[in-house]
């Protein structure tokens, strides 16, 4: 059988799969395992399948994954993350949009420490869109900024898609980790660019706030973040300088947020319980998806349908670029329908032969891939920071009005992307600079 029919039906099985429902990592793993008895027959194609599924998982950068996630989960469910966000909106509190431009600039704050788009959705939409709500705002852009915000953990370190990718295309976590900070900071500003200007169009759509600070009790405020940007300089510090690996300061930096929050009696026994139990659920959802989407990767490659796709993508007649914004757009669509993690998984395995045929910097490309889960996570019918907005207020959003406001920032996003591949060096300049 041909290589792009053997291709067509394992793509074409899987989208069938998951439109039925079927959970993405038991879907890929029951086609690898279809495959390999088809393409190897007896045992040896199901040993191989097992063994790349548990060759990954044994992987121990993978082991800051559940670090981070706790981390994060520590974070949020202590005065951290309200801490930081009271302080960002009294600076912000007089601008146009004031209060949805503090839920963009703690958004990017909260990423340094979460990693999780999920967590850093629900942690921003819990603190701001009940005030956002009571000060008028359109509940369509209240949410839209939730969401948008929430998915800046994907791309600023220490981002878990970021890990899974530098895993599975051999790629330093921390250059990669690097090369996040300054297109986060850029979407972020972009953000910021945006609700200032469609607040000046519309002053309707959010409404100005009288209450004033002098800039003595805003600068007397800052002492309440000391615990956050200090984690933040302890990660930073650790993993650029060379002191401690990204798994190493994913330990350090975890150890360091429950010290703090005990200090500050932020947390008790309950609390820990759930964080523990929210950071099992969320790794096990990981590491099932690893596991599927390795094995997949593995029936991809051996069944010669990934050197045969290299082969035909490196004779077209295309500008490496044109590939690259193919690529994109492809990760657009498919960021509609599947989770952010799930498309990494399954696609990094099939893209990293073409990558290294065409000689494409895979730092920088894991960078664009980040940047468009991000337009993912808010990209609509499939969104799913979109429905975690929805289910903090349901009352108040409705989902055809987040998916319109939503829309501009997708927009955002893209703008990001095509900078990004007209300016490499918003990539390539930090890590460059790594010690």
């Amino acid at each position: 059988m041909e290589w792009y029919l053997v291709l067509l039906i394992l793509v074409g099985s899987l989208t069938l799969f998951l439109f039925l429902g079927l959970p993405v990592a038991f879907s890929l793993g029951f086609l690898s395992v279809l495959a390999a008895l088809v393409f190897w027959p007896g045992t040896s194609g199901l040993y191989g399948v097992a063994l790349a599924g548990y060759g990954h998982m044994g992987n121990y950068t993978l082991v800051c994954v559940p670090l981070f996630i706790l981390m994060a989960q520590l974070v949020m469910h202590s005065r951290m993350g309200t801490d930081s966000y009271e302080v960002a909106d009294r600076f912000l509190r007089r601008l146009p949009g004031g209060l949805g431009m503090t839920s963009a600039v703690f958004g990017a704050v909260f990423g340094a420490v979460c990693g999780a788009s999920t967590a850093g959705t629900a942690t921003v939409g819990l603190l701001s869109l009940p005030e956002m709500i009571k000060r008028e705002y359109q509940a369509g852009m209240s949410g839209a900024i939730v969401a948008f915000s929430g998915a800046l953990s994907i791309l600023i370190p220490p981002s878990v898609i970021l890990i899974l990718y530098g895993t599975l295309a051999n790629e330093s976590i921390g250059a990669l980790f690097a090369g996040g900070i300054i297109p986060g900071i850029l979407m972020t500003f972009l953000a910021l660019i945006y609700i200032f200007i469609r607040v000046i169009l519309d002053p309707k759509a959010a409404p100005r706030d009288d209450t004033r600070f002098t800039w003595k009790e805003k600068f007397s405020s800052l002492w309440k973040v000391w615990s956050l940007l200090l984690v933040i300089l302890v990660l930073l510090f650790t993993i650029y300088t060379g002191v401690a690996t990204p798994t190493e300061a994913s330990a350090i930096a975890c150890m360091a947020v429950f010290a703090i929050a005990l200090v500050k009696r932020s947390l008790d026994l309950k609390t820990t319980r759930k964080a523990l139990m929210h950071t099992v659920r969320t790794t096990a959802m990981i590491g099932w998806i690893i596991i599927g989407a390795t094995s997949f990767g593995y029936v991809i490659i051996y069944s010669g349908c990934a050197a045969e796709l290299t082969d035909w993508v490196v004779s077209l007649p295309l500008p490496t670029t044109a590939v690259v914004i193919i690529l994109m757009a492809g990760f657009l669509i498919m960021g509609m329908f599947l989770d952010p993690a799930a498309i990494v998984m399954m696609t990094t395995p099939i893209v990293l032969p073409i990558l290294n045929a065409l000689e494409i910097n895979t730092l920088w490309f894991g960078i664009l891939m980040a940047v468009n889960m991000c337009a993912g996570n808010i990209s609509p019918p499939m969104g799913l920071n979109l429905y975690i907005v929805k289910g903090l207020m349901p009352d108040k959003m409705k989902l055809g009005q987040l998916f319109r406001a939503a829309v501009p920032f997708i927009v955002l996003d893209i703008i990001t992307i095509g900078l990004i591949m007209a300016f490499p060096q918003l990539v390539t300049w930090l890590p460059s600079l790594m010690v």
